[in-house]
C-alpha cells in the first residue's frame, strides 16, 4: 500500500489523483496557531477545456502550477491544512489558462467539503457560532454561510404536507425576529418538516401560502396548544383540516383552573387557610 493511499485515507479524501510529497507533512504556523502542513499535488489529463470546450489535444498544453492550501479537519486536536499543488492548462484554441478541479474543496474556495460537513454537524449541538468557528479555525461569518449553504439542502418541497401535522413555538436565538420561533412535524412520525423563525400570524400565513393549495387541502388534522393565532391560520389557510388540542395543554388548563379555584376558597376562608392548602 503507498503512501499516498495511507495519507489520502487519513486526510479523507476520495480524489486519487492527488498525490504527496516525500516529506509530505510538517508543522507550520498559521493565523497565530501551530498547525500540521500536508502537502500534496494534483494532476491528471483533463478530458476538455475549461474555457472553450474544445476536446483536450496537444494543443492544450501544461502551464505550471497553482497553490492553494486548504483547510482540512483537525487531526489529533491540530489544526490541519493540505497545501495543493494543481496542475494549469493553457489552451491554444482560447488562449485562456485553467487549472485543475478536485472534489475535496469547491471551485475558488480554501475550505475543504469536508470541513463544511464537520462544521455543519456541530452546528446540531448546543455550541454558539463563535466556538465552531473557534474550533475550526475559521471566522464567524464562514461558519454562518456553511450553516445557510447546508440549509438549501433541506428546502421543504412545497407541493407536499403530511396528512397529519403538530404546530408548537419554542426559545431559538436572540436574532429572531420574534420572541419565540415557529416549529411543525408530522404528528404521526415526529418528524420536523421544517422551523420558522417567527411565530407571528402574518409571518405563519406568509409561509404557508408558499404551499400549493393542493398541499395545504390534504392536510386533515393539525394539533396545537391554544394560541389563538393558530386557530386563524388553521381556518384560513387549512380550510378541510380539523383543529386538535394537545391534551398535555388541556390538562395544564384544568391543573391551572383548579389551582386558581382553590386559591380563592383559601382566601375566602382565612380560619381554615392551613386544611384547604
Amino acid at each position: 500500500m503507498s503512501h499516498h493511499h495511507s495519507i489520502r485515507n487519513l486526510l479523507n479524501i476520495k480524489d486519487k489523483n492527488i498525490t504527496f510529497d516525500e516529506n509530505f507533512c510538517a508543522e507550520e504556523l498559521i493565523k497565530g496557531v501551530q498547525s500540521k502542513v500536508f502537502y500534496g499535488q494534483l494532476t491528471y489529463q483533463p478530458k476538455a477545456c475549461y474555457a472553450c470546450g474544445h476536446v483536450f489535444d496537444d494543443q492544450i498544453i501544461k502551464h505550471g502550477f497553482k497553490t492553494s492550501l486548504i483547510k482540512m479537519p483537525s487531526i489529533s486536536g491540530f489544526h490541519t491544512y493540505l497545501k495543493l499543488r494543481k496542475q494549469r492548462y493553457f489552451c491554444k484554441h482560447c488562449h485562456s489558462t485553467f487549472t485543475l478541479k478536485t472534489s475535496v474543496v469547491a471551485k475558488n474556495c480554501c475550505i475543504s467539503n469536508n470541513t463544511k460537513v464537520s462544521i455543519a454537524l456541530n452546528a446540531k449541538d448546543k455550541i454558539s457560532e463563535k466556538d465552531i468557528a473557534m474550533k475550526h479555525n475559521v471566522s464567524h461569518a464562514t461558519v454562518s454561510r456553511v450553516i445557510d449553504s447546508f440549509y438549501s439542502y433541506y428546502q421543504p418541497n412545497v407541493h407536499y404536507l403530511p396528512k397529519h401535522l403538530c404546530f408548537d413555538e419554542f426559545k431559538s436565538v436572540k436574532s429572531a425576529a420574534g420572541a419565540m420561533s415557529f416549529i411543525f412535524c408530522d404528528s404521526e412520525t415526529g418528524e420536523i418538516v421544517d422551523i420558522v423563525e417567527d411565530r407571528r400570524l402574518h409571518v405563519l400565513k406568509e409561509y404557508f401560502l408558499r404551499y400549493s393549495k393542493k398541499a395545504r387541502d390534504a392536510v386533515k388534522t393539525i394539533v396545537i396548544d391554544m394560541y389563538s393565532p393558530y386557530i386563524s391560520l388553521i381556518q384560513e389557510v387549512f380550510p378541510k383540516a380539523e383543529i386538535v388540542l394537545d391534551k398535555f395543554h388541556i390538562l395544564q388548563l384544568f391543573s391551572r383552573a383548579l389551582n386558581k379555584t382553590r386559591i380563592n376558597v383559601m382566601n375566602r376562608d382565612k380560619k381554615n387557610y392551613n386544611k384547604i392548602n
